[in-house]
């Protein structure tokens, strides 16, 4: 039989080549084998010899040579994460991504976050930025300004916790936010709605509005495997965490569907899906002072949702929830904990800290870890 050239292997490694058929008939591949993909992130596939002739059997052709690895062109890509220090992008600059939001395309993943080098809470822009490793990040942009709209001008405008997803039907990129006014201003408290063809354009604005006429504070979006979409704020001064499914085009708000812990005063909240499970994170309501990270399950967004439960310790290791990042690989997913330590110790020295989420069933740990590794490739955790 011929060989496969490097097919897709876990760790990108080159195919072996194929054995010869048996009783007579060509092996596996035995007809002429196809050029073997790379692997993730791997060399590319070594041509495999031609099979043998066996009983009478016709002897497969030679397979062809494996296709290139990834970018890097190495073995498994392997990021090494180390929390407590400033994280600056490509160009050296400091990144300004605060309240961040992810969304991957293809092999790159984009982080679109609040710029806070004002050190405050004045507006300056949300920008994006792109990284197929989750380590070496590119500003592309900021792609919502003052300059967007003539609201986003406006003397204290404040704009945070940015999330972005995509509409397949529409081919369109959306971003919700956090809209409010000049020391949170009770007559706002509004979400913000944007859009664009290409993920590092220019945003329009399409609205500001208040979900279901609710106050709308800290904030995220979801979007499900069957492509519906959700976006969660903190209502009612911050008492409520309120549920809603979106329009089929992402931009303006269905219905609402929950508001499972009314009165439990949760913010900065954070959504993601495992095995048909939702999970909820979010932390407690005491400013950019760090508190005590509570989580929530269910089985459907509309829940019901289980009772709030302690994750990682009483100030979160000195960290807000931002968003859960899954990353997908050959073998596994590994759920990473992106958060926020504000005040560090100033606005303008705010980190990122980024954590593994442990996940068993409907329970969820979170260990704070100094520097640690993720094969990006694989999804695995790596030694």
């Amino acid at each position: 039989a011929d060989g496969l050239g490097g097919a897709g292997g876990s760790n990108g490694i080159a195919g072996s080549n194929g054995i010869a058929g048996s009783n007579g008939i060509a092996g596996s591949n035995g007809s002429a084998g196809s050029s073997g993909s790379a692997g993730s992130g791997g060399s590319a596939g070594t041509g495999g010899s031609a099979g043998s002739s066996a009983g009478g059997g016709a002897a497969g052709a030679a397979g062809g040579g494996g296709s290139g690895g990834a970018a890097t062109g190495g073995p498994d890509v392997i990021t090494t994460i180390s929390n407590g220090g400033f994280w600056n992008d490509s160009a050296g600059h400091r990144i300004e991504a605060h309240g961040g939001g992810f969304i991957q395309v293809g092999a790159t993943w984009y982080w679109v976050g609040e710029d806070r080098s004002l050190n405050g809470r004045t507006f300056r822009g949300i920008n994006l930025y792109a990284s197929t490793d989750l380590s070496r990040w590119e500003l592309r942009r900021a792609i919502i300004r003052p300059a967007t709209t003539p609201a986003l001008a406006a003397v204290g405008r404040i704009i945070e916790r940015p999330k972005i997803i995509y509409n397949d039907a529409t081919k369109k990129f959306v971003v919700w936010l956090h809209w409010d006014g000049d020391n949170f201003a009770p007559a706002e408290a509004q979400a913000g709605v944007f859009t664009c063809d290409t993920i590092d354009g220019d945003y329009t604005f399409v609205d500001s509005l208040r979900p279901n006429n609710n106050m709308s504070r800290d904030d995220t979006l979801f979007k499900d495997d069957d492509g519906r979409a959700y976006f969660i704020s903190a209502g009612n001064n911050n008492a409520d965490e309120i549920f809603y499914q979106l329009t089929d085009d992402y931009l303006a708000i269905a219905k609402q569907i929950a508001n499972p812990w009314p009165g439990a005063f949760r913010e900065a909240p954070a959504v993601f899906k495992v095995s048909g499970r939702y999970f909820f994170i979010s932390s407690s309501t005491s400013g950019f002072d760090p508190n005590q990270a509570k989580y929530s399950t269910a089985t459907a967004m509309a829940g019901p949702w289980s009772a709030l439960q302690n994750l990682g310790n009483n100030i979160t290791y000195d960290t807000q929830p931002a968003f859960v990042i899954p990353v997908r690989g050959t073998r596994t997913t590994t759920y990473v904990y992106a958060g926020d330590r504000w005040l560090d110790p100033d606005v303008i020295g705010s980190k990122y800290i980024w954590f593994p989420l442990t996940v068993s069933g409907s329970t969820l740990k979170l260990e704070s870890e100094a520097t640690w590794k993720l094969n990006v490739t694989t999804g695995a955790l790596a030694p």
